[in-house]
């Protein structure tokens, strides 16, 4: 009877030790399965997000298609066309381009033949782009005109003074000896043909004999 209760205590000791183990080996089997599940998706979203890089340019450079309107998303492979074309034809190409796209195992055609907003989207990107490319010029012509009025001015130290320029707004930064140079140097840039406005960035150098 003793050695059937040794047994028996034995056996419970074990069942006992191993259920313990049980649940942490269980969740760490659970976290390694979720962060490979994690892992997955992320290699998922970027071989999508590559897919649809490839999908645009193929669009953009057909040159029978307006590619404006034309919006694109890939998910699990999977391509989505979506926004306006001119033509059922040009409806139907897009999605043969999408189906040609290497990696790309199914597309969903959403796009709709409506020519006016085709049109209308196509002449609103490249309005915003001629905009975009107009305000960056004028914006550099704008930084040489106030650099070139400080480095000819000679009561302003002009190679210390960095000018910045965005849609009109200048930003002074830098340092200079007084307050009045600083004061000069935004009446300067206020001056200049172009300036809407002045951020005065500049700050006044300590001399050593005022430390």
């Amino acid at each position: 009877m003793r050695k059937k209760n040794l047994v028996s205590a034995a056996v419970a000791a074990s069942v006992v030790g191993f259920a313990s183990v049980l649940p942490n080996a269980y969740a760490e089997a659970v976290a390694d399965k979720t962060m490979e599940q994690r892992a997955d998706q992320a290699q998922s979203a970027i071989k999508d997000a590559w897919l649809d890089g490839k999908l645009e340019t193929a669009l953009l450079f057909n040159e029978h298609l307006n590619s404006f309107a034309i919006d694109t998303e890939v998910a699990n492979g999977v391509a989505y066309l979506s926004g306006s074309v001119e033509s059922d034809i040009d409806k139907d190409l897009a999605g043969e381009i999408a189906k040609s796209v290497d990696g790309i195992r199914k597309v969903e055609n959403k796009l709709s033949v409506d020519q006016a907003q085709a049109r209308a989207a196509r002449d609103n990107d490249m309005d915003d782009e001629r905009h975009g490319f107009k305000a960056s010029v004028l914006d550099a012509t704008l930084t040489a005109r106030v650099k070139t009025q400080l480095l000819v001015n000679g009561n302003t130290q002009g190679m210390a003074i960095d000018v910045d320029s965005d849609e009109g707004v200048v930003t002074l930064s830098g340092d200079v000896n007084s307050e009045q140079e600083k004061d000069l140097a935004e009446k300067i840039a206020a001056n200049t043909e172009g300036t809407r406005s002045v951020n005065n960035n500049l700050t006044i150098e300590q001399s050593e004999s005022a430390e």
